[in-house]
């Protein structure tokens, strides 16, 4: 069985986030996620990435090859990806 990876702290450089079209798509992510045993967190859009009150999905960024694989398979699509690089700063993964 394989067990989640646990969530780096915040400020790491090592937590990532992925925006997703709407709720529908991050609910559906999530299930996702759970099933596979991923670990992830959903989280508010951090307003340095977005101006929107939507919901994204946070992980471990040594898990984007596999979210982005699943999510893939899944025919749900990632409007965008980033790296927290500290407290309100991100980088695009795009």
């Amino acid at each position: 069985m394989q067990m989640p990876m646990k969530m780096p702290p915040k400020d790491s450089g090592e937590r990532c986030y992925a925006v997703l079209f709407s709720i529908h798509f991050v609910l559906k992510a999530e299930k996702l996620l759970k099933e596979q045993k991923i670990s992830y967190e959903l989280s508010p859009i951090p307003r340095a990435i977005g101006s929107s009150c939507g919901m994204a999905l946070e992980f471990p960024c040594a898990e984007t090859e596999s979210i982005q694989a699943l999510l893939h398979k899944a025919d749900i699509d990632i409007i965008g990806l980033y790296r927290r690089t500290s407290a309100d700063q991100f980088v695009s993964l795009d």
